[in-house]
């Protein structure tokens, strides 16, 4: 059975103790900045990439350099906060893993059209799998790079881009 993902509103205050915690364990400073990188995370519902957040602060008002913005993004992935990806080309792209459990994505490789969705065999199966090596299964990553069926007419599609070149 799989289903398409629904967002769960996160509880910032759970990830501040969270963060707050991890920073204290690991010796890092808790700053202000670190904090309000953190909350603002937490308003954005979709993946997202350290420029496009260092921009959503700064329209914000808030005034962050793009290395904070990049240093705390690596901090809060250490800490299981955000969820690391890299789909297509060479930007990272991040999203909270509080707002959605364990998923996977089906991405068109030829216009970036992104589905997010939830297998349950497939998460039987890295279970089966994790128990045939002596481990516990925490969580997995699956990209599925495909094409739309309709290359012609999708509507996701890229104006002006050629469906036949491939990055693979």
């Amino acid at each position: 059975m799989h289903t398409l993902m629904k967002h769960a509103v996160p509880d910032v205050e759970q990830l501040r103790e969270q963060f707050r915690v991890f920073l204290r364990t690991k010796m890092y400073r808790n700053t202000q900045e670190r904090f309000r990188v953190l909350e603002r995370v937490a308003e954005l519902d979709r993946h997202f990439t350290a420029d496009e957040l260092y921009v959503y602060m700064n329209t914000r008002g808030d005034k962050i350099s793009r290395a904070t913005v990049y240093s705390t993004l690596d901090l809060l992935t250490r800490c299981n906060i955000l969820v690391k990806h890299r789909f297509q080309g060479d930007s990272a792209t991040y999203e909270l893993a509080a707002r959605k459990p364990n998923h996977d994505h089906l991405i068109c490789r030829d216009c970036g059209h992104m589905i997010e969705f939830q297998e349950s065999a497939l998460l039987a199966l890295q279970d089966a799998i994790a128990e045939r090596y002596g481990m516990r299964a925490l969580r997995h990553s699956l990209q599925i790079f495909a094409q739309c069926r309709d290359q012609e007419h999708c509507a996701h599609r890229r104006h002006g881009e050629d469906s036949t070149t491939s990055d693979d």
